[in-house]
C-alpha cells in the first residue's frame, strides 16, 4: 500500500511542478535614443524544485486545443514548441529570461500568435547551459529608412523641357478649336 502511494505521489509531482512553470509576464524597455539596447524580459513563475540555473536554455511550449470547424467537437490538445528562453536571473519564485531563439514553423504546427507570450509553459526537455558570452544588443545596426534625395531645380526644368519638346503638336481639329477660343476673346 505504501509503495502504491509513493508511486502515485512520484507520478503526480513532476506534472504538478511542470504545470506551475509558465510565463506570467512579458516586459520590454522603452528606448530613449536610437542606439539604446532593446530588451524583452520574460518572467517565469517557478517553485523551489524547478532546478533553474543562470544561462539555462529552456523551451517555451503552447497548449493548443484542437476542435472541428464548427467548434462543437474537441479532439484533444497538443503541445507545440514556440521558442527557446535563456535564464538570466533567478529569484525566490520568479525567474527572468530573454528570448534565445524562436523556432521555425517549417516543421512545426502553425501558431495563431507568433512569439513567446504569457501563459506559455516551460519544458525542460532538451534544455542546456549556454556558455557563450552575451552579445551587446544595440539599435545602432538598425537604420531608419531614408527618403530619396530631392532632385535639383535644374534637373526638374530639364525634364519638363524634354517632355514639352517631345510631345506631339495638337491634332488639326484641336488646333482649330484653340484658335476659335483665342479669337472669341474669352
Amino acid at each position: 500500500m505504501k509503495t502504491l502511494l509513493a508511486i502515485l505521489i512520484l507520478a503526480y509531482l513532476p506534472t504538478s511542478f511542470a504545470a506551475d512553470i509558465s510565463v506570467i509576464d512579458v516586459r520590454r524597455n522603452i528606448t530613449l535614443a536610437e542606439n539604446d539596447a532593446v530588451y524583452k524580459d520574460f518572467y517565469i513563475k517557478t517553485n523551489a524544485h524547478t532546478g533553474f540555473k543562470k544561462n539555462l536554455v529552456v523551451t517555451a511550449v503552447r497548449k493548443i486545443n484542437i476542435r472541428d470547424a464548427s467548434g462543437a467537437n474537441s479532439f484533444g490538445a497538443i503541445t507545440v514548441p514556440v521558442g527557446q528562453l535563456k535564464i538570466i536571473a533567478i529569484f525566490d519564485q520568479i525567474a527572468v529570461a530573454r528570448e534565445y531563439k524562436l523556432l521555425s514553423r517549417d516543421e512545426l504546427p502553425m501558431l495563431e500568435q507568433i512569439g513567446i507570450m504569457v501563459g506559455d509553459q516551460i519544458d525542460f526537455q532538451g534544455s542546456f547551459i549556454d556558455k557563450s558570452k552575451p552579445k551587446p544588443k544595440t539599435n545602432a545596426n538598425l537604420t531608419a529608412p531614408t527618403a530619396p534625395a530631392m532632385p535639383s531645380i535644374s534637373t526638374v526644368v530639364e525634364k519638363v523641357l524634354q517632355t514639352t519638346t517631345t510631345a506631339s503638336a495638337p491634332s488639326a481639329p484641336a488646333a482649330e478649336k484653340l484658335e476659335k477660343v483665342a479669337d472669341s476673346g474669352n
